[in-house]
């Protein structure tokens, strides 16, 4: 009987925890990307897109950033024909990477372009998230690609890359929302 009424009770509490645990994950502090201005234009005969985005980094981000973890932003672009009956056709697509993370030795803060290894330096975190979210003359395709087409649509994203963050941390990163951020697709219409 005793051990009838210790199981009991132990099964009460695993609920109760497991409960509060429910509902203590919505009020955790969730990062935040948000896209504020984007744009494209033609240089050197390439099409570039120039972008603002507004980081707001989780405190568990900012912790694993401070601590050595490198955090990859992915950023995802594509240009499409729309049309009014049926999908849009897709003309092109890009994916970029950028890593922040904090040097060891300097305690200086880098943000590496994984394509072209172009590589910034910066010696405040809020120095380089704002930099995180300057993109500048970032070429996605050659005009040619795009010429004679009318009206496109071009849409944007960035998101914080959780499976690329370290073994250990992954399981912990998918079931926190401070590690889920993205700033959803941004649109806009070509200029042409």
């Amino acid at each position: 009987m005793l051990k009838r009424s210790v199981m009991l009770s132990l099964s009460c509490s695993l609920r109760l925890s497991l409960l509060f645990m429910l509902l203590w994950l919505p009020l955790a502090h969730a990062g935040t990307i948000t896209l504020t201005a984007a744009n494209e234009h033609i240089t050197n005969d390439m099409v570039m897109i120039d972008a603002d985005a507004d980081f707001q980094f989780s405190d568990d981000a900012i912790n694993a950033i401070n601590s050595g973890v490198p955090i990859t932003i992915e950023l995802d672009i594509r240009v499409a024909r729309p049309r009014k009956l049926l999908w849009d056709t897709e003309l092109l697509s890009a994916h970029r990477e950028f890593v922040i993370e904090r040097h060891a030795l300097s305690k200086q803060y880098i943000i590496a372009d994984q394509i072209t290894g172009d590589r910034r330096i910066h010696g405040s975190l809020e120095l380089a998230i704002d930099d995180l979210g300057r993109i500048r003359n970032l070429p996605i395709a050659e005009a040619r690609q795009l010429e004679g087409e009318q009206a496109l649509e071009v849409s944007m994203r960035l998101r914080l890359a959780i499976r690329s963050l370290p073994g250990p941390l992954i399981p912990v990163a998918y079931v926190s929302p401070g590690w889920h951020m993205s700033s959803g697709w941004f649109k806009w219409q070509t200029q042409q």
